[in-house]
């Protein structure tokens, strides 16, 4: 079941965005879903603090009380990870957006092309990523954690692994490096830094030759020995994805 939602404080547009996923669904039968509507972002960051988090977010920018990039930020930091698509009549915000890892940006009025094209790809993330789903044993329990939701791990202390995620946690598990890279390299986009760096390339901005440079700003040191095969992963992942 995948859950949506909609939040826009206009009827008339959360009734357009209504009609539109209606209508892409029934293109899609083999798709099972829910679309949930709010009118303001306090109302879906209170209805998912208590439910927990949708699958896909069509949130419009320009709202009372709240920007829905701020709303979307709230989302990511009460560690939701659903696919955000944005729908709002200005560019203005559009760098905002991709901060909180946005899969789409459309400007009203927007098309049905336009957010069919938006929905393929959500949807065929969703499809895809939940495949890249792992489960880990941790000191305090259980835990699923996306794939893609990992920036990089390291080894700490006693051989724990330490897993940085984009919503900024971090996880220790009790195993080795190579233990934790087989469980994402299914995911085709991490590579070994070494003998004890797992790294994301999908966050990477820049690479130095000691130097890993994140999106978020974030430096990890790695062994320079270890530059020559990240670079090459580096430049063939770019080369390679279409996002």
């Amino acid at each position: 079941m995948i859950r949506i939602a909609i939040c826009d404080d206009e009827d008339q547009e959360v009734q357009r965005a209504h009609d539109f996923l209606s209508k892409y669904i029934q293109a899609h039968p083999q798709y099972e879903y829910t679309i949930d509507s709010f009118s303001a972002p306090l109302e879906l960051l209170s209805h998912v603090e208590d439910h927990g988090g949708f699958d896909i977010f069509l949130l419009d920018v320009y709202m009372a009380g709240m920007l829905g990039t701020e709303a979307a930020r709230e989302l990511r930091r009460l560690d939701t990870n659903g696919e955000i698509i944005f729908l709002t009549t200005s560019r203005d915000h559009a760098v905002e957006a991709f901060q909180v890892d946005a899969a789409q940006y459309l400007v009203k009025p927007y098309t049905e092309s336009a957010i069919f094209k938006a929905l393929d790809k959500v949807f065929h993330r969703l499809i895809v990523e939940r495949r890249h789903l792992i489960t880990l044993k941790t000191s305090e329990g259980m835990v699923r954690l996306f794939t893609r939701d990992v920036v990089f791990t390291e080894t700490g202390r006693n051989n724990y692994q330490i897993i940085y995620t984009i919503q900024g946690d971090k996880i220790e598990v009790r195993m080795t490096a190579t233990e934790l890279f087989e469980l994402l390299v299914p995911a085709k986009f991490f590579v070994r830094c070494g003998v004890s760096i797992n790294v994301n390339l999908k966050y990477i901005r820049q690479i130095t030759k000691d130097v890993i440079i994140f999106d978020s700003g974030e430096q990890l040191t790695f062994p320079y020995r270890a530059y020559q095969k990240l670079k090459a992963a580096f430049l063939s992942f770019q080369m390679s994805t279409d996002e």
